[in-house]
């Protein structure tokens, strides 16, 4: 799970760089394109799953590492398709 964790970490600073966002459909067609597997070992729909991992991702980093920075990136990035944060 880290790894998806740490790649969604990682693909959130690049987009926050580049003044972008994806939404939680985007994010499930990148996660599927490079290999990442839901927990039941299907690809992700970019719906529910999708803002699950996204909201993990944030409470890893701002409650479990403390890494303030790197989860508003993650809170900035990711996106509903009516533009409302996915990590909410």
């Amino acid at each position: 799970m880290n790894d998806k964790k740490v790649y969604i970490w990682k693909l959130a600073e690049f987009l926050q760089a580049q003044k972008m966002v994806m939404s939680g459909e985007e994010l499930a067609e990148h996660l599927n394109r490079n290999n990442f597997l839901t927990s039941y070992g299907t690809e992700y729909q970019g719906g529910r799953g999708t803002y699950k991992l996204i909201k993990q991702t944030w409470k890893w980093l701002e409650n479990d590492l403390k890494l303030n920075s790197e989860a508003q990136a993650v809170a900035l990035a990711f996106v509903k398709q009516n533009g409302d944060y996915a990590y909410e």
